[in-house]
């Protein structure tokens, strides 16, 4: 027997542990994202309706603060900030915000943490702070680009796009838009990609073919949510009628442009059918100016301003100064064209105050041009000035967001620069320390399987040694049971051949005497026969030995019942499903002649047709059962003897002997070893 040196083949399996727990280990953590369907649907509030979210929202906000388990509330603290962005109550938003934020970065949760800037990007749009909208948004940009995560990236770099369409950043806009399409056409269903298709549709309206191309597009979109409509699988159904509402305005608006005044009409009102029930009043207001201006352009609508004025209206409790400003321009150009000099002017002056107050510069250029168009008597030095100023202010301002936004973005890519420097130096300080801990931990098995094979060898000689001595003990004590196997055989010989014969001619001779006492004479025939008997058995038994020796127990069985033949033609069968090899020859022997007995019993005096040897293990004995469907029982002498040879048998092996028997029912035996004495 050789013991083989053990090989290091794990040393080589540790560094790819060690990089999988790297790579994968220290990962973080990743909230799973899901479209945030209230942003791309965003609608301005009224203060009366932010603080009906406020009083809403806040008693859940404050207790959430003030748990102990906060830190266990991450999905109930991040649902409240969603709905605090909306609301009048600032303060919470930002204990919120600032919770979160600690929360996330503890739990390197980085898309939740670009979440939680999304909406920041989203409270901050709300007040009109565009800067910061920009910045929150890149800052989620760039932690969504980390985590890898396409569809988010998506959005993110969709509501950029819409953020610089607002302050006339086209070029920008549409480069960041087709970027998101770009990823979205693997998910052609997904809200932002049918919004960010209509947006596409606004950047080039030049020519009617410009406008056609945008309609093809749109109306697309109007069909894919048209067959949605009822079944909401691809938005549910409050969003599902903000979104149609929105899209069939769109494309009536484009109807318009083209002179389709029909068109427009029909989709104007399938708008309105699906803005009934719900809380954007500004797109009501919007589809209502259209549908008003539809009628009035077809001769269908004369007193159209008083049907307007409810969505100026609309527009003014909504802070919504860009809309008001517009429709209070197209109401002054209807008064105009109706000569009511006087109404035009206040309108004007009331688009004007707007403009002014909010610094929307680009429309109050507009406005002081057609103040000065329409009114030309009306303080027209003081405007002319006032248009140059205006000129320079927007210029200015338009700079200045810009200059803004790139400056954002730079600072934003510095960041990103300085953190990916930075996860470069962490990555390889863990690299370096990862390689030190391998080399250690290398060294040492090393070590260890050197000291580890020099025992292996000393054990391997000693081994080998022992190996040898045993060698020499089993071939002296197979010597000595060939020895004694060839004496028992011999022994078994004489006693069959000499001993038993000797008896059986004594036997017979004494069946021939004549005497008067014919008692005694049976009884010493009847002990000769059991002395005949007693001696065969010796005899067997020291022959079995040898038998014992080159067959298993069960095939020595098996044969056993092949040999079987009696007048009746019994049939004999066998079944054995356990391992007999475990019994010792002394048993072995002992129940193959107690077999052997019954078998001779059934051929002798059964007169049965079936006999069946059956081995089992039940309850922790080894059983034996001889079944036949013989006569029965009947005690003669025969019987006799041979029972109580099968019981001493049985008690020498120290087995339990059962014997059931019914006339003409057949016969039982049932011979139970103990497994624990093998």
């Amino acid at each position: 027997m050789f013991i083989h040196k053990a090989k290091p083949s794990f040393i080589y399996i540790l560094p790819i542990v060690f990089i999988f727990f790297f790579l994968f280990g220290c990962n973080r953590k990743q909230t799973i994202h899901q479209t945030d369907l209230d942003n791309l649907y965003a609608y301005k509030r009224t203060q009366i309706q932010k603080d009906s979210i406020a009083n809403k929202y806040s008693k859940a906000g404050y207790e959430i603060l003030q748990s102990d388990q906060s830190k266990k509330k991450n999905k109930q603290i991040d649902s409240l900030i969603s709905k605090l962005r909306w609301s009048s109550n600032t303060e919470l938003f930002f204990k919120l915000v600032k919770t979160a934020e600690q929360q996330a970065k503890e739990q390197y949760d980085i898309s939740r943490l670009a979440h939680l800037y999304e909406n920041m990007a989203v409270y901050y749009h709300d007040e009109q702070q565009l800067d910061s909208v920009y910045t929150y948004y890149l800052k989620a940009e760039h932690l969504y680009k980390e985590s890898k995560d396409s569809i988010a990236l998506a959005e993110n770099i969709y509501y950029q796009a819409r953020l610089l369409y607002e302050v006339d950043l086209y070029q920008e806009s549409e480069s960041k838009l087709d970027f998101a399409l770009n990823i979205l056409k693997k998910d052609p269903k997904n809200p932002i990609n049918i919004e960010a298709n209509q947006l596409k549709t606004f950047y080039k309206k030049e020519t009617d073919k410009d406008i056609i191309q945008g309609l093809i597009v749109l109306e697309q979109i109007y069909y894919q949510l048209k067959k949605d409509k009822g079944i909401y699988t691809i938005l549910p159904k409050e969003k599902f009628n903000l979104a149609f509402a929105n899209l069939c305005l769109n494309i009536a608006l484009n109807y318009i442009d083209l002179g389709q005044l029909s068109k427009a009409k029909d989709f104007c009102l399938e708008g309105l059918d699906n803005a009934k029930n719900i809380k954007a009043n500004q797109i009501q207001a919007h589809l209502n100016w259209s549908y008003h201006k539809i009628l009035y352009q077809q001769g269908l609508q004369k007193n159209i301003v008083n049907d307007l004025i409810d969505s100026y209206n609309t527009y003014i409790e909504l802070n919504h100064p860009f809309y008001a400003i517009s429709l209070s321009t197209y109401i002054a150009e209807l008064y105009r064209e109706q000569n009511q000099t006087y109404q035009s002017l206040n309108w004007l002056l009331k688009a004007y105050e707007l403009a002014d107050k909010n610094k929307f510069y680009k429309q109050k250029k507009e406005v002081i041009q057609q103040l000065l168009e329409a009114h030309p008597t009306y303080e027209t030095q003081e405007l002319i000035a006032e248009l140059v100023n205006t000129s320079y202010f927007m210029e200015e301002q338009q700079n200045k967001i810009v200059k803004s936004f790139t400056k954002i973005e730079f600072d934003t890519f510095i960041l990103e620069q300085e953190n990916s420097i930075l996860k470069q130096r962490v990555i390889l300080l863990y690299f370096i320390i990862t390689s030190v801990i391998i080399s250690f931990i290398f060294i040492f098995i090393v070590v260890r399987l050197r000291i580890k094979n020099r025992e292996l060898i000393y054990a391997n000689d000693k081994q080998q040694k022992n190996e040898q001595i045993l060698n020499l003990i089993l071939e002296k004590e197979n010597i000595e049971n060939q020895t004694i196997l060839k004496e028992r055989n011999r022994i078994a010989r004489d006693l069959h051949d000499g001993v038993v014969n000797s008896i059986f001619t004594l036997r017979f001779n004494t069946q021939l005497l004549q005497i008067p006492n014919e008692e005694l004479k049976n009884s010493l025939i009847k002990e000769l026969i059991h002395l005949e008997h007693v001696i065969r058995n010796i005899s067997h038994s020291f022959a079995y030995h040898d038998v014992l020796q080159n067959k298993s127990f069960e095939k020595l069985l098996n044969e056993l019942v092949n040999k079987q033949n009696n007048e009746n033609k019994t049939d004999y069968s066998f079944e054995c499903n356990i391992n007999l090899e475990y019994l010792t020859n002394h048993q072995k022997i002992n129940i193959y002649l107690i077999i052997q007995e019954c078998f001779q019993n059934v051929n002798k005096h059964a007169n049965a047709s079936k006999c069946k040897l059956h081995v089992a293990f039940e309850n922790n004995y080894i059983i034996f059962s001889i079944k036949d469907n013989g006569l029965g029982m009947k005690y003669n002498s025969n019987h006799g003897i041979g029972l109580k040879n099968i019981k001493e048998r049985a008690d020498n092996i120290s087995a339990k002997l059962k014997i059931e028997s019914e006339s003409n029912k057949g016969t039982t035996l049932l011979l139970s070893i103990l497994a624990e004495s093998i």
